[in-house]
């Protein structure tokens, strides 16, 4: 059943906005409390998809380690066969996660368990997706890097147990320049369930805003079963108070 990228719908395309917007928007506000994170980003390829969040630290957490509280909500559509019909496919989801994050020195990282509700309208109707429908389950993660004089390496990766589906991503990174504000370098990325695998694999840059802060911008080549290779771009921001 693999997937192929189909533009929002005008239900998703503005809710997909929206959750840029907030997570953004929430810069302000935020900044009262400590120990908080935000997040935002979005990524064409074979789903076009959009998410925000945050992370939350629970009191008794200090310098970003401890118990924390992580919750996003994300939106997109595809397209895919099944049989002689071609299916549109509109999702939107919510998860909410207790991580205990870990660090010492130049590595960090974080593990979580949570659970996750994302309802999925196919049209026509498919009833052979399991994905078909409102569907909940509880995930696991796991997130973290580490930095040894200008390179620095990112992993996050996920499972959910109600679809089987799993979602992985890491990068290497160089710093570019002495204001060590630029970091260029390359990403791999995989995600699927029982029914589809794909991949992604491009190069990487993130720009610091400042201390706190950072746009990460990725471009590259799509593939996965029983389709074509195809661009992708991801974008992601994050603000740190």
């Amino acid at each position: 059943m693999p997937h192929r990228r189909r533009p929002m719908t005008s239900l998703a395309a503005p809710a997909a906005a929206a959750l840029v917007c907030v997570g953004v928007a929430w810069v302000g506000p935020a900044s009262a409390q400590s120990d908080v994170t935000v997040f935002a980003g979005g990524q064409l390829d074979v789903a076009d998809s959009a998410y925000a969040g945050a992370t939350i630290g629970l009191p008794g957490s200090v310098d970003s380690k401890g118990f924390a509280v992580r919750g996003s909500v994300y939106t997109g559509s595809y397209d895919y066969n099944s049989g002689p019909n071609e299916i549109a496919a509109d999702f939107t989801g919510a998860q909410a996660e207790l991580i205990y994050r870990f660090g010492n020195g130049p590595t960090w990282g974080s593990v979580g368990v949570g659970y996750r509700y994302v309802d999925t309208d196919l049209s026509p109707a498919d009833p052979g997706n399991r994905r078909d429908g409102g569907q909940g389950g509880v995930i696991v993660s796991l997130d973290g890097g580490h930095v040894s004089g200008p390179w620095r390496v990112d992993w996050y990766g996920s499972y959910g147990f109600e679809l089987d589906d799993y979602n992985a991503l890491a990068s290497l990174t160089h710093q570019v320049g002495s204001s060590g504000r630029v970091r260029l370098g390359m990403e791999v990325a995989a995600e699927g369930d029982t029914n589809y695998n794909a991949y992604h694999i491009g190069p990487v840059a993130g720009f610091k805003l400042n201390d706190k802060s950072e746009i990460q911008v990725s471009v590259g080549l799509s593939d996965g079963d029983q389709r074509s290779s195809q661009a992708y771009v991801r974008l992601g921001f994050y603000r740190s108070f």
